[in-house]
């Protein structure tokens, strides 16, 4: 019988073990070390409206960490923003598609455009 109860128990460890709800972010770096986040950057940076206005933020949506690709632009009209997940997929878009900033627990900015005027954005 006991035999049989350790199979079980380590089958449990490894199902509880990670505090870690999507395991595709779990790099260094994510902003180099995601392929897909890294290209998205890089387009930003060949623009000028993305070089000086561009912000990336993190944050968990759903349980799930997600990136969005933010701008303070004061004079620009801009489509809503994209929320991506660790794997480069699009959940849907700020303000619509039922995702508003107030959804996005934990929010904090990770990375800012090469000549970047947000201030204190």
């Amino acid at each position: 019988m006991k035999n049989l109860i350790y199979p079980f128990v380590f089958l449990g460890l490894m199902t509880s073990c990670s505090d870690d709800p999507d395991p595709s972010c779990n790099v260094g770096n994510v902003v180099t070390d995601l392929p897909w986040l890294a290209d998205l950057l890089a387009e930003e940076e060949n623009h000028f409206i993305g070089q000086t206005y561009s912000i990336l933020y993190t944050g968990a949506y759903k349980s799930k960490t997600v990136f969005v690709i933010g701008n303070c632009c004061p004079n620009c009209s801009m489509a809503p923003p994209a929320v991506y997940d660790c794997t480069g997929r699009v959940l849907g878009y700020m303000g619509t598609d039922g995702i508003e900033w107030e959804d996005i627990k934990d929010s904090r900015i990770i990375w800012r455009s090469s000549n970047n005027q947000c201030g204190g954005a």
